[in-house]
């Protein structure tokens, strides 16, 4: 009889086992893509509300956005509040960079969003210079904290329909350039082992790499953000 283990079969398989539970999470692309796409949601709905622009009407429009995505329930309540959590905290030590968003990178004066699909244009942008050297969790969070600052300013333009156009194009960066990244991973649920390995304490040493990661992922992005807006204007 062997003496292989349930959890000692998937040890070869990309994926994520809870350690809270014995049930494994397999990861597959299109896992990740509809798991982000609830997250990308539920990180708009949570920022609008830290804005104080959350309101029903807004509410049953991110409701219908997602009103046909398959539902990962486990995969979103374990990682949301960890995206969430590091996300607020971006915003809070940086709110320069991740407020006002379209009128640093627009070619409009004053960030005006003039069609549905400027939003996702301007997300796609940064996303293809944000990731065409490597791709890390902080840019990841990096992503979804200016997805949420475009949000913001979608419904101080009381464009709120370009929500959905939105969480559309964000979920079209994940397919394109993270969703191979994340199965690799082991899915969304990577990023919760990652700010909480397994290990029963984080050493002097792995704190000091988490806060310079983040450091220079933050200056990554002001430097990014900066070199696209002036190649906008450049053109004009």
């Amino acid at each position: 009889m062997s003496s292989e283990t349930p959890t000692n079969k998937f040890t070869n398989v990309v994926g994520w086992t809870n350690r809270r539970s014995p049930i494994h999470h397999l990861t597959t692309t299109q896992d990740v893509i509809n798991q982000g796409k609830c997250l990308c949601g539920e990180y708009i709905r949570a920022r609008l509300k830290r804005s104080g622009l959350l309101n029903r009407k807004i509410l049953q429009r991110l409701r219908s956005t997602m009103e046909f995505v398959p539902p990962s329930c486990v995969v979103v309540r374990e990682t949301f509040p960890v995206l969430n959590g590091m996300g607020e905290e971006l915003e809070r030590m940086h709110p320069r960079l991740y407020t006002n968003v379209s009128r640093q990178i627009s070619l409009e004066p004053w960030g005006e969003l003039t069609e549905p699909d400027s939003v996702c244009y301007l997300l796609h942008v940064v996303a293809k210079d944000l990731f065409k050297t490597d791709i890390t969790w902080g840019k990841v969070i990096s992503l979804f904290a200016i997805a949420g600052g475009l949000a913001v300013d979608c419904v101080r333009q009381e464009h709120y329909d370009y929500l959905q156009q939105l969480i559309e194009g964000t979920t079209d960066v994940i397919e394109e350039d993270l969703s191979a990244w994340l199965v690799e991973k082991g899915g969304w649920l990577g990023l919760h082992d990652h700010v909480h390995p397994p290990q029963t304490e984080i050493t002097f040493l792995g704190w000091m790499t988490i806060t310079i990661s983040t450091l220079l992922v933050i200056y990554l992005i002001s430097v990014l953000l900066k070199h696209l807006g002036s190649n906008y204007l450049s053109k004009f």
